[in-house]
């Protein structure tokens, strides 16, 4: 009965250990990037994750030309990138570019996010502690996602 019992302790004291580092190695399991290229050197950066927005109200009738970038996509990075900070401050008429999001055990099908003509409209940077984050939101008006070409 004895052994019973620090069978079970075992079992309560190392689950939740056990439970907590699976957590943590399955954080990293999506590998997603963003890649620029602003005519002379392609930028890749690491993001943590991403956001694709649609605002059709800009689009009207009378407004139908390409200069309307009603596609909004919004990065998550870990830490400010400067070179992609740079290309696109450079750039004002905007960058191409595609987000790519892969499983890194190969369970789950690749993405592909492509985007024409993208232009920063929002940079913020917050720092605390030990924490420190940028995030970016872009506008384009030409969006593929996995293929699918999306116009206005």
């Amino acid at each position: 009965m004895k052994t019973v019992y620090k069978f079970l302790i075992c079992i309560l004291l190392f689950l939740p250990i056990k439970m907590l580092f699976s957590q943590q190695a399955d954080e990293k399991r999506m590998k997603i990037e963003v890649m620029v290229n602003d005519g002379k050197n392609q930028i890749v950066s690491v993001i943590k994750s991403y956001t694709i927005s649609y605002n059709k109200t800009l689009v009207t009738p009378d407004n139908k030309s390409n200069d309307v970038k009603a596609f909004y996509l919004s990065l998550d990075f870990e830490k400010q990138d400067i070179p992609l900070l740079r290309a696109f401050i450079q750039n004002k008429n905007g960058l191409d570019g595609q987000i790519t999001v892969t499983d890194a055990y190969g369970k789950l099908p690749s993405r592909k996010i492509e985007f024409k003509s993208a232009v920063m409209e929002i940079m913020t940077e917050q720092t605390m502690g030990d924490y420190n984050g940028m995030y970016m939101n872009l506008s384009s008006n030409v969006l593929t996602i996995d293929g699918l070409k999306i116009e206005h």
